[in-house]
Formats: structure tokens, C-alpha cells, sequence
């Protein structure tokens, strides 16, 4: 079973497209998954189901209740992206042609806007940090993770279409500075702690070195 799963918070616009697409595609997911962090506001998307996401809201948290409400393979999107109708199909063909993939990828640069998520490595390294909310470092913490327990991260080319930052963008400037920009650099703080260093600059091998460590 094929399982497309998008985290959604107030791009209901572009949620549409990028569900739209997904179906269109030569290989379609058999479930479409929305976790709706909005509090209730996502209108019905054709072809989609959609649940509550757990509040208080974050990227990680709806990964993990993705992976937790689906069996089979699970590819995971920002609602941003625009499939292009080869998608689903390349990320699959690679998927079930590398065993030590972790994930699978669409964007280098942005590996966890679209990526097909391996349910042996997930089971391995364990579920995404949900102490990174709502959102920041909790795709290179488990990149990370990913790289020191021997799992691989290749990509595929497929030509998606992707808004870049669509959440941000529909924000006030002074929600960002209260409150986006200090999450930010709450968990940059927090990855620092984690590892050691900033991403590309890690240290440790463990968690916090080891320590014993309580959330912000």
C-alpha cells in the first residue's frame, strides 16, 4: 500500500495542487493522508483524507502520527509541492532498489520537503524529535541520525514544482519575529546541545554526549 501523507497549516491552496498532482501521477498512493495542524480549518480535498494533527503542533509530531496511522510505504510532503507525474515512481523505484536507504529524496538541498520514509530505518533510529516545535532542525537531526546508524539519504530527479518557506510567507512580519525567528533559534540551541555543533559541524556520537537532557 502506497501512503501519501502532508502536514498542513494554512496553505490550504496550495494542499489542493499538491494532492491534485499526486493523483495524476503514474503511480498514485492508494491512501492521502492530511494531518491538519490548523485547529479544524482545512476545507475537504478530493481524494484525501483528513485527520487532526496532535496539538501542540509541529512538523516532527505529524511525521510521527503519519508513521503511526499507516502501514506500507509512507512518502511524506510539505503541502508546497507540485508532483510531477513521475514522482511517486522514481522515489519508489529507488526505495525498493537500495536496502540501506533511510529515505529517499526528491530536493537535495531540502531532502525532507518530499521524501519516501524506510519503515526498518525508522524502527531503527526511532521517531522523529518532537522536541524541535514547531518546526526547525528536526529534519538534520534525523538526517543525522540516519548517517551514524549506517543508513543512506539518495535522491532521485523528478521535476516537482515547490513554493519554498509557503507558511512563512503567510504569516505577519511580527509573527515571524515573536514567534518563528524564536523557535528558530530555540532549537538551533537545542541541536547544538544535541550534537554538538551546528549540522555539518556535529561532535557527538550520542545524544547531549550522553547527558540526560528535558526539553525547553
Amino acid at each position: 500500500m502506497i501512503n501519501l501523507a502532508i502536514p498542513t497549516l494554512r496553505r490550504f491552496d496550495l494542499l489542493h495542487d499538491c494532492v491534485w498532482s499526486a493523483l495524476a501521477g503514474t503511480v498514485k498512493p492508494d491512501r492521502v493522508l492530511i494531518i491538519d495542524n490548523s485547529g479544524g480549518e482545512c476545507p475537504p480535498i478530493p481524494g484525501a483524507e483528513i485527520i487532526g494533527g496532535r496539538q501542540p503542533q509541529s512538523v516532527a509530531r505529524a511525521w510521527n502520527d503519519a508513521a503511526q496511522r499507516t502501514e506500507g510505504d509512507l512518502i511524506l510532503s510539505n503541502d508546497d509541492i507540485m508532483f510531477a507525474p513521475d514522482t511517486i515512481e522514481k522515489l519508489l523505484d529507488v526505495a525498493r532498489t537500495n536496502e540501506r536507504a533511510g529515505i529517499v529524496s526528491v530536493l537535495e538541498g531540502q531532502r525532507f520537503c518530499l521524501f519516501w520514509l524506510n519503515r526498518a530505518a525508522y524502527e531503527a533510529v526511532g521517531s522523529f524529535d518532537e522536541v524541535f516545535a514547531p518546526a526547525y532542525f528536526e529534519d538534520n537531526d534525523y538526517h543525522y541520525r540516519l548517517t551514524l546508524a549506517g543508513w543512506e539519504a539518495p535522491c532521485v530527479y523528478t521535476p516537482i514544482r515547490h513554493e519554498n518557506s509557503a507558511t512563512m510567507k503567510a504569516v505577519s512580519m511580527q509573527e515571524r519575529e515573536t514567534v518563528h525567528h524564536e523557535r528558530f533559534r530555540v532549537c538551533q540551541r537545542v541541536y547544538t546541545q544535541k550534537w554538538g555543533g551546528l549540522p555539518g559541524q556535529e561532535r557527538y556520537t550520542e545524544p547531549y554526549n550522553g547527558a540526560q537532557h528535558h526539553a525547553p
